[in-house]
């Protein structure tokens, strides 16, 4: 199912003229050391100023250029925070700054003129990630070879290894559950007044989030010809789900074990003393010195069948095929 949009994290770009006012005493200034009159610009940082805002919140207005960055959290929402941010909740954001008494921003001129240049599109679904989900997932990717991943005791992220930032393909899945009551939240914790229920709507949910981080990609994975916030809000397009189905491709495959020979009994222990992580696996094999550099070939076969295995195992661990149906119905929502 298509619907609108919905980020936890979105960089805008606009005039710096919308900024009306501002708390000199909270707010950096940067003043042109020739004249020592000039103010070059003016900047927020919530990273300083956590007591105010415990949570992120960037305003960087070049009043030489006339333009102005403001990057933030969709914990801006305060007590609505689980809703996003989103076509509906955009405007409220700003509001939101407005009310911290840090600056004033003109909602009404930001929203018609700003462009977007950072995304973090969300989607969170009812599924408890467990260990085996996560040890399932590690199995389906296409290609092992072609992702990293970083595995956490209840995350994990999956990005694609390559350098250009066009071409990079992420998603970070993770227990919200866990994190929203983590250390780093305590803060926006202590200052909503619905904290409990904040943290009850989350429990047992799982975050799937897509980093877009610059206006290329924003575009190319919209379908968009220009960032303006309209063109962004009026998307619908399933985002998270066209993501996962680009890293998570592999078909099912024989729960049955066939070990007849000691080689396949020696892969098999291989595979269960690594939980099934084959860029683990592979690695060791090379630091062992076991194939040369010119048997490239006779690794690949024999990672193939390490594969193979590795496969098996993750489908008697939990039926793999039935954990990705279950997470695209549930993104599909």
């Amino acid at each position: 199912m298509n619907e609108f949009l919905v980020f936890d994290t979105i960089k805008i770009v606009t005039h710096s003229t919308h900024l009306k006012a501002l708390d000199k005493t909270i707010f950096t200034t940067d003043i042109d050391l020739s004249d020592e009159r000039t103010i070059r610009s003016v900047t927020f940082n919530s990273q300083r100023n956590r007591t105010i805002v415990p949570f992120e919140l960037y305003i960087h207005a070049n009043l030489l250029s006339g333009k102005m960055s403001i990057e933030f959290s969709s914990k801006i929402l305060w007590e609505d925070y689980p809703k996003l941010i989103s076509s509906e909740t955009f405007a409220q954001c700003l509001q939101n700054i407005n009310e911290t008494g840090i600056c004033t921003l003109d909602i009404d001129s930001i929203m018609e003129d700003c462009y977007v240049t950072k995304l973090h599109v969300t989607k969170d679904i009812e599924l408890k990630l467990t260990p085996a989900i996560l040890n399932s997932l590690n199995l389906c990717t296409g290609n092992f070879r072609r992702y990293n991943w970083e595995r956490y005791k209840t995350a994990i992220l999956f990005s694609k290894n390559v350098k250009s930032s066009n071409s990079k393909e992420a998603i970070s899945i993770y227990d919200k559950g866990v994190e929203i009551v983590q250390a780093k939240n305590r803060g926006f914790l202590r200052l909503v007044e619905n904290a409990d229920k904040i943290i009850e709507y989350f429990v047992g949910k799982t975050r799937f989030e897509v980093k877009l981080e610059n206006m290329s990609k924003i575009k190319k994975e919209l379908g968009i010809k220009d960032t303006s916030l309209k063109s962004v809000l009026n998307v619908k397009k399933n985002i998270v789900l066209s993501q996962f189905d680009k890293i998570f491709t592999e078909t099912t495959v024989s729960n049955d074990v066939k070990i007849e020979t000691l080689l396949e009994y020696g892969i098999w222990n291989i595979v269960c003393n690594h939980n099934g992580n084959l860029k683990a696996i592979e690695q060791e094999i090379k630091d062992l010195g076991i194939y040369g550099k010119g048997s490239r070939a006779a690794l690949g076969r024999t990672m193939k069948r390490i594969k193979e295995m590795a496969q098996i195992w993750g489908n008697q661990e939990m039926k793999k095929d039935v954990v990705l149906e279950k997470v695209r119905c549930l993104l599909d929502q």
